[in-house]
């Protein structure tokens, strides 16, 4: 089972691209927002963290989390973030294990890990390969302020200092899937780029039937990821 993994920015079409990875391709995703969402239901570890770290001002009523108001306490204050994460983080690795366990037991070939903070939380080392969905800043903006209309450009500047610079993340990355462009030429990227991701049955079966394959192909992606970290911090 080969393990990959998929990020990018805010507005940089990434869902779009998991979407078309699961709906046409027939792709497994595990979505880290998904499990971000679980973690932090009413009295769960997480969420008693939160409101503890936070205040009762980031619950609503019922107990749930108050997504809006968390974020207006994070978006601004790096300190905070980092916080949040670190409360967030181990809770959806964990869970996101769970996921790949039950995918490696069912059989899958390809798992895509649909992480938003895939380099930041440190999660490309499971990965066997990377893949970042990138666009032009300039585009980047304006397709956040036609999604989220209520944002000042203020606001939408913010949310996208508070991420790793993009073209970092491109740096970091295996595979760039470019959307500069419609919807048909993000397609036509999408299905460029299967050619570089899929197995074979044969290897899916091998790693199946031979545990200590997919160990040792966890081990050489571990080392391939720090490898290219390594490189990529000599020359910054």
């Amino acid at each position: 089972m080969l393990i990959l993994g998929l990020t990018g920015s805010i507005a940089t079409g990434k869902s779009t691209v998991s979407r078309e990875f699961q709906e046409k391709y027939h792709i497994k995703i595990i979505d880290a927002d998904v499990l971000a969402r679980k973690v932090v239901e009413p009295n769960t570890p997480c969420l008693i963290k939160i409101q503890k770290e936070f205040g009762n001002e980031v619950l609503h009523e019922d107990g749930t989390l108050n997504r809006a108001k968390l974020g207006q306490a994070v978006f601004q204050d790096a300190g905070k973030r980092s916080l949040l994460n670190s409360i967030i983080h181990p809770a959806v690795r964990l869970e996101m294990l769970k996921e790949l366990l039950r995918c490696y037991v069912r059989g899958y070939s390809i798992v895509i890990l649909d992480v938003p903070l895939l380099f930041e939380a440190k999660m490309q080392f499971i990965c066997w390969k990377t893949i970042c969905v990138s666009c032009d800043k300039s585009i980047q903006k304006q397709r956040l302020l036609a999604r989220n209309p209520e944002l000042t450009a203020e606001d939408a500047e913010n949310r996208v200092q508070a991420q790793m610079p993009l073209e970092l993340k491109c740096q970091l990355a295996d595979i760039v899937i470019e959307n500069n462009s419609d919807l048909e030429t993000l397609y036509e990227n999408i299905h460029n780029v299967l050619p570089l991701i899929t197995p074979s049955y044969f290897f899916t079966l091998l790693c199946l039937i031979l545990p200590p394959l997919q160990i040792t192909l966890q081990v050489i992606a571990f080392v391939s990821q720090k490898k290219k970290v390594s490189e990529f911090r000599k020359h910054i």
